[in-house]
């Protein structure tokens, strides 16, 4: 199986009516509705995917290991506050026999008013052939839309540290940018100017793979339907 990235709708709720049997001795009153709740997600089978959370608790007091597959481990997570609500993203790794393939994804949480307050709006997963070394994210402000986006890193390793780069909107659900990059980084455009910052290794005749002889920098900005370049600088090494 290959990487597969899947939109979440609206949840469907079950509910199951147990009965007492009046033959039993009585039993000490459980929790009411608004009694703290230990574990809020329901039972998993390893490896699957929770897809809601019942504790209306804040963004920060989510634990992140109620948000991934059963069994794996938590690798990040990061808060992003957006048009279309609060949300948490989080990164995982999970069990696999080849320590330098593992199977990993992320997902993105985001805040209901109505029950189950927290819902998994996107999850990506990867399996082991795929290759994905790690997964990092940074969430800010990216299209000048004033609502958080997430940069996301997947790293694929090797000499030049190559790796996928993509952009989510998280408001709009959307994926608007996506790039493989080696000897190269993306970074978010410095603080009051939103964009992206492509910086790589500029090699020359006889340059080693260690020493290039500059790097060069490619600002892009959001135009609101494609990501235009608007600006290119050689750097010194």
């Amino acid at each position: 199986m290959g990487r597969w990235t899947r939109w979440i709708g609206a949840p469907i709720a079950i509910v199951i009516a147990i009965g007492a049997c009046t033959a039993e001795p009585p039993q000490p009153p459980g929790p009411s509705p608004t009694s703290p709740v230990e574990s809020p997600s329901p039972s998993l089978e390893p490896g699957e995917m929770p897809t809601s959370f019942a504790a209306d608790v804040a963004p920060a007091e989510l634990p992140p290991e109620d948000l991934i597959p059963y069994g794996a481990d938590v690798t990040g997570d990061w808060l992003a506050f957006t048009d279309d609500g609060e949300m948490v993203l989080v990164a995982w790794v999970e069990p696999g026999s080849d320590f330098a393939r593992l199977p990993r994804g992320f997902a993105v949480w985001r805040h209901h008013d109505s029950p189950p307050p927290w819902r998994v709006v996107l999850v990506e997963r990867h399996d082991a052939r795929d290759g994905i070394q790690e997964i990092n994210l940074s969430t800010t402000d990216l299209t000048g839309d004033g609502s958080d986006d997430a940069l996301v890193f997947e790293g694929l390793g090797g000499s030049g540290l190559c790796g996928r780069w993509l952009v989510f909107d998280l408001a709009r659900r959307e994926e608007t940018f996506r790039r493989r990059v080696c000897d190269g980084r993306i970074d978010p455009a410095s603080s009051g100017h939103p964009g992206l910052v492509l910086t790589e290794s500029v090699y020359r005749p006889g340059d080693a793979h260690c020493c290039p002889s500059a790097r060069r920098a490619t600002t892009l900005r959001w135009t609101g339907t494609e990501w235009r370049v608007t600006d290119r600088s050689v750097l010194e090494p």
